[in-house]
């Protein structure tokens, strides 16, 4: 089966979404994730669309796993202060599973959420539940570097 139009496009905007944030963060960026209790991290995982290989729990376990890795306490929700967003959106292109993943640290103000515009983020195409929870962990863990580094090691 071809690739729909729509496919297509969500693919070239998930891909253009998705091009090279490297390089140590700025530090206006630095200075965003610091938080006054840095020990405890709020979190959200979620799927954005129907889920591939992997149920939600598995990856709410995953993300709060790679924190605790971190020697981070993770919080489930978004607790006012500097939080981590994990979304993951799949896509069944030519019968292959492709997955979006939005990993992005935000912060909770009154009524509304901002997320910063750094993405940990990637696309590829996964047949196999492990690889899947393999790219969360790694993006995750990018994510959690930089929150390290912005609240203890400046």
């Amino acid at each position: 089966m071809m690739f729909s139009r729509l496919n297509s496009c969500v693919l070239s905007l998930l891909f253009v979404t998705n091009v090279a944030h490297g390089g140590f963060p700025p530090s206006w960026y630095m200075n965003a994730l610091e938080k006054a209790d840095p020990n405890t991290l709020g979190y959200v995982a979620r799927f954005e669309e129907g889920a591939c290989l992997i149920t939600e729990r598995e990856l709410k376990d995953a993300v709060a796993n790679i924190i605790k890795g971190s020697e981070i306490e993770p919080k489930p929700g978004r607790r006012g202060e500097v939080h981590l967003s994990v979304g993951v959106r799949c896509l069944d292109v030519d019968q292959k599973s492709v997955f979006s993943l939005s990993i992005r640290f935000g912060r909770k103000d009154s009524d509304s959420t901002v997320l910063y515009v750094k993405d940990y983020g990637e696309i590829f195409s996964a047949m196999e539940a492990e690889t899947v929870l393999h790219n969360i962990k790694i993006a995750v863990e990018a994510a959690m570097t930089d929150y390290t580094l912005a609240n203890f090691d400046r």
